[in-house]
């Protein structure tokens, strides 16, 4: 049984943003200049092969996806940044931000992401390691 998930966001009066998400389908959110989120990548496919890859350099990844990420994890959107980062360090410690603000800064700052995020069959995932990904099987 598929369940789809709409997600669509709209500027005024018109729709911008249209993404389905499906239990059946692993989504996962990584940054490929990584090479853990590269193998993370390469572990999801042992899961399933129907996997919606949403690379946060190169695809107009939708907010709401991150939304749902944060909500599926009930977890602060913060801890999903690495704090370590040089960028981070300088400019965002200390600081606090929206789930939406949070979202923009890793799209403009990839190398933000702590760890890629997977989610499949209604379940989300931290993927620490390449091999979390597996908790969702």
């Amino acid at each position: 049984m598929t369940i789809w998930l709409i997600l669509t966001k709209f500027k005024g009066d018109k729709r911008i943003k249209n993404m389905h998400l499906s239990s059946n389908e692993l989504t996962i959110l990584y940054n490929k200049g990584n090479e853990r989120d590269r193998k993370t990548l390469s572990y999801a496919h042992t899961i399933t092969d129907k996997i919606n890859k949403q690379e946060l350099g190169s695809v107009k990844v939708s907010s709401t996806l991150f939304q749902v990420f944060v909500e599926k994890l009930n977890e602060d959107p913060k801890k999903l940044i690495n704090k370590a980062d040089p960028y981070y360090q300088k400019n965002i410690r200390g600081k606090d931000f929206s789930i939406t603000e949070w979202f923009d800064l890793l799209i403009n700052h990839p190398d933000l992401l702590k760890a890629p995020l997977a989610m499949y069959q209604n379940k989300a995932v931290i993927c620490n390691t390449p091999t979390d990904i597996l908790k969702l099987s």
